[in-house]
């Protein structure tokens, strides 16, 4: 895995179409301040990936239109047990 390619919100972008197809050159590259709210929350926290917080998943990744690309069952199911905390 290319560490470069695991986007602030914690998909990998290795595994995503666009990026494989060369549309994209990775949510870490493409984003710049203010048009992704987990990529400004992450820096604004001086973490590397939104599951380095304590607050993970949170109300507003959880709530928060397009705030990540994380499937919100897993996000629910995670929020609801005590796996990785």
């Amino acid at each position: 895995m290319d560490v470069k390619l695991l986007s602030k919100c914690g998909f990998y972008c290795g595994a995503c179409s666009t990026y494989l197809a060369g549309n994209c050159k990775g949510c870490t590259e493409e984003h710049i301040k203010g048009d992704c709210f987990s990529h400004d929350c992450v820096i604004e926290k001086g973490l590397d990936f939104c599951g380095q917080c304590s607050s993970f998943p949170c109300d507003e990744i959880m709530n928060k239109p397009h705030s990540t690309v994380l499937d919100k069952d897993w996000l629910l199911w995670k929020r609801n047990s005590n796996t990785n905390r």
